[in-house]
């Protein structure tokens, strides 16, 4: 409902999936990815920051298995808004 730092998209365990399903198909060129800075976190770090992640392009949500669009590594130490180039 927000940006305030708690209110996200969370994960139990150290590994998780999320779909996105859009109205039409379409071709992307880059994904974004992000997190909340160090600084506005309670605990003064962002460990909870997704790490080594991939995404798939998937024809509908039935299919068992997706087109690798890439594989990508958020950089805890850098912008807390990052983005990812399409790599295939």
């Amino acid at each position: 409902p927000d940006m305030y730092p708690g209110n996200c998209w969370a994960f139990k365990g150290s590994q998780g999936y999320l779909v996105v399903r859009l109205s039409m198909k379409i071709y992307p060129t880059a994904f974004t990815l992000e997190h909340i800075p160090k600084t506005l976190s309670p605990t003064g770090n962002i460990t909870s920051a997704p790490r080594n992640f991939s995404v798939y392009g998937l024809d509908d949500e039935y299919q068992e298995e997706g087109k690798l669009l890439g594989e990508y590594v958020y950089d805890q130490e850098g912008e807390p808004l990052q983005m990812f180039p399409v790599m295939v």
